[in-house]
């Protein structure tokens, strides 16, 4: 992209379905030779038939029905692009001279700058002018829901018979767990650890048994576990009555994420129930704090409100999750987080980083280890995607090789789509979505690139340098929401195209004196004994934990 003041946007027009837009070419050696709208999610480009052109003045128009193949121009962030013909495929944003003019008629809704065209709640198709603050370049959003397509007789039995389902299998199971809850004694001895989406022991719970194991504390309760693949996964018949008993029967319930089952029941007073919540940090927003977005909960939630106690890092974190979950501040404790107590053991270290270079043993000899680890696109795991099209494989192979530098890309679990390296790069770039644990691969990471991931959390405890590659900012910004402005909030230079990308990487330039303050803010102890607080403050409430 480029963002000079070349081409100028000087009036803009939403009349009922078309949209006109005026400008000028302010410089002589750029001949533009058409314009399309992008939309860099998708990486869909429509291009623009209706040009007028008066000496160095144009006039563009479209129709926002018909532009995408004779269909309506679906939803994203489409900006004006216009297509320089002297170089191949240069793109031009052009900017402004509208800003203010825009910015405040976005409160007053005017035609001039809008169109909202409402049929009924479900059916509507709106488009605003908006401003990138990023690089004042001008995008139409666009938000087209369609209506929803009616249901047959057999799928409506089918809803209604998979609702009623549902209720019959929680209402037993509340049932159920009201009838154990009484053989519950208030001097007993029983924890549960268990999870709705892991298979097994592990992250932060795993880090608390195997410490009380070897500090012979687990010798003073009995222990039990119970856990499931994943949220959408169902028990069988025999355990989900073992895990109803164990969790009505436990007079400490341990839990490391959003666990729905027991946001059903009511829990004796003297239970405690601990979420070892497994987040770092206070990053993208989540629960309340989405109210008026997509994924929001409903105002009267019972989720979360059944903690006794939930863990963060820092007192930020606690404000944030206050917030979020609706809960009392006084039950969020920043303790810290039990799964980062590796970063500070060195015995860890070196038995972990051989085990790691062996998994890839192209960083072996490698001047330096960068990792790519960007979020997913979309509300959740079955919307998930990357725009993998905003990885410019020759641009950053060809960094890699003549730094003898080797990238490994670790793409989130939702995001299933495989990566297509090209053959000639594939000693130096690697696919890393199939190793599990991404914080031991920040043992042998130089360099981290992410975008609005909750790995810097981890990795800005190596004090290592960052960079943010933010391609989708504004948008995700709109989209999902941040605790605090990205821009404050980052440890690292943000850049927003891969060639500012690799330009950072070869000049060393990452802003790296952002990364102090960003672990004082966000961890209140530094000294790997998280797990240990944890034991002695919430399991044997030796220590206030305020």
């Amino acid at each position: 992209m480029d963002n000079k003041q070349s081409l100028i946007i000087t009036d803009i027009k939403i009349k009922r379905i078309i949209v006109q837009i005026s400008g000028e070419n302010t410089n002589p050696e750029l001949k533009i030779e058409k314009f399309l709208i992008r939309d860099y999610i998708t990486n869909d480009r429509l291009e623009i038939a209706h040009i007028e052109w008066n000496k160095n003045q144009f006039v563009i128009s479209f129709n926002l029905m018909s532009l995408d193949h004779q269909y309506p121009i679906h939803s994203g962030d489409w900006y004006l692009v216009g297509v320089d013909s002297l170089q191949k495929n240069h793109e031009v944003h052009p900017t402004q001279e509208l800003i203010q003019r825009i910015q405040e008629n976005t409160y007053h809704m005017t035609n001039q700058y809008h169109a909202y065209f409402d049929r009924e709640p479900q059916h509507y198709y709106h488009v605003e002018s908006q401003i990138d603050q990023d690089n004042l370049s001008y995008y139409l959003k666009i938000v087209y829901k369609k209506p929803p397509e009616p249901l047959t007789l057999r799928k409506k039995i089918k809803k209604i018979m998979k609702t009623k389902l549902k209720n019959l299998r929680q209402w037993a199971f509340v049932k159920m767990f009201d009838f154990f809850k009484c053989f519950n004694s208030p001097h007993g001895n029983r924890i549960l650890l268990t999870s709705s989406s892991r298979s097994e022991l592990s992250g932060n719970e795993k880090f608390v048994y195997d410490r009380m194991v070897e500090r012979g504390i687990d010798k003073q309760f009995k222990i039990s576990f119970s856990y499931k693949d994943s949220i959408k996964s169902y028990r069988s018949l025999l355990k989900k009555f073992t895990f109803t008993y164990k969790l009505a029967r436990a007079n400490i319930v341990i839990v490391d994420d959003y666990q729905p089952e027991i946001y059903l029941v009511k829990f004796l007073d003297h239970v405690k129930v601990i979420q070892l919540w497994h987040a770092c940090g206070a990053f993208k927003t989540v629960g309340l704090e989405r109210i008026g977005k997509p994924g929001a909960p409903l105002f009267d939630t019972h989720v979360h409100k059944c903690y006794t106690y939930m863990t963060v890092s820092s007192e930020l974190s606690a404000q944030h999750y206050a917030e979020a979950f609706g809960m009392d501040e006084k039950k969020i404790v920043p303790i810290g987080i039990a799964r980062t107590d590796i970063f500070f053991d060195e015995e860890y270290k070196k038995k972990i980083v051989p085990q790691v270079l062996d998994y890839f043993p192209q960083c072996r000899q490698a001047s330096q280890v960068i990792m790519y680890a960007p979020t997913f696109r979309g509300v959740n795991a079955k919307t998930a995607s990357f725009p993998m099209d905003m990885i410019d494989f020759d641009l950053i192979g060809d960094y890699l090789l003549k730094t003898k530098s080797v990238m490994l890309i670790k793409m989130h679990p939702f995001v299933k789509t495989p990566l297509q390296i090209p053959e000639k790069y594939k000693d130096v770039i690697i696919d890393a979505s199939g190793f599990r644990e991404i914080n031991d691969m920040l043992f042998i990471t130089d360099i981290l690139i992410t975008d609005y991931s909750s790995v810097i959390y981890e990795f800005s405890l190596f004090h290592k340098p960052m960079l943010f590659y933010a391609f989708d900012r504004m948008k995700y910004e709109a989209d999902r929401g941040f605790y605090e402005p990205y821009s404050e909030m980052v440890p690292g230079k943000i850049v927003r195209t891969f060639e500012q990308l690799v330009d950072a990487l070869e000049k060393e330039d990452f802003e790296l004196e952002k990364v102090e303050s960003f672990v004082k803010k966000n961890f209140k102890y530094t000294d790997g004994k998280s797990t240990d607080r944890i034991i002695d403050q919430l399991i044997l409430g030796q220590i206030e934990t305020r």
